[in-house]
């Protein structure tokens, strides 16, 4: 039987309260530290740590992450993107084509909102829609310091990417602004799984 958007949305959503449930059981140290949450993440889901985001999480020097071609599966997708709101040092990532339905999109923008040094995101080649592009918009608009959103080869409403370009080319002008500075906006989007997001995938 095949797998419908809806089923992408309950699957992302049942995994994500199975995972959120066992941190909340978990140390103090554990919740706090991004190696031993990821690695904590991994064995609770039953998969075995990418080597490459691993890394990441240990050395806080490496500010660009690309898991381009890593070909992570979405259970194993869900302890990276559950462990990046704890990576304060990232400022680039490189998911491409890394089957990101629009559900986990909606999972990685809420992973980034916060994020004070994010400044360039690659998602190109990913099989979402206009209802995920639409959620990396509102990102773009809530965290200032994203200069850069590429979706090349992604299906969407030409308005929203045109709107996207926009969010991200005003960013970079008062980007001289956040210099030096850690603090983020005062209101930032947040998202999470529903049923609206169900059908993105289908939308071109």
């Amino acid at each position: 039987m095949s797998t419908t958007p809806y089923d992408d949305v309950t699957e992302v959503s049942r995994r994500c309260a199975a995972l959120r449930e066992a941190l909340s059981r978990a140390d103090d140290d554990v919740i706090t530290t991004p190696n031993k949450k990821y690695l904590y993440l991994c064995k609770v889901s039953g998969e075995r740590p990418n080597a490459t985001f691993q890394a990441f999480t240990e050395d806080m020097t490496k500010v660009s992450l690309d898991l381009h071609k890593s070909y992570l599966s979405q259970r194993a997708l869900l302890p990276v993107l559950l462990t990046l709101p704890l990576c304060t040092w990232l400022e680039r990532i490189n998911l491409r084509e890394e089957r990101l339905t629009t559900t986990l999109i909606h999972l990685l923008c809420e992973a980034l909102c916060r994020l004070p040094r994010i400044k360039v995101i690659d998602v190109s080649g990913n099989p979402f829609g206009s209802f995920g592009v639409d959620a990396l918009l509102k990102l773009v608009k809530c965290n200032q310091r994203i200069v850069d959103c590429r979706m090349d080869g992604v299906q969407c409403v030409g308005s929203l990417r045109r709107r996207l370009a926009d969010a991200c080319e005003r960013n970079a002008k008062v980007a001289h602004t956040f210099v030096d500075r850690e603090e983020m906006p005062s209101e930032c989007c947040t998202t999470s799984l529903d049923t609206t997001a169900a059908e993105s995938d289908d939308v071109k």
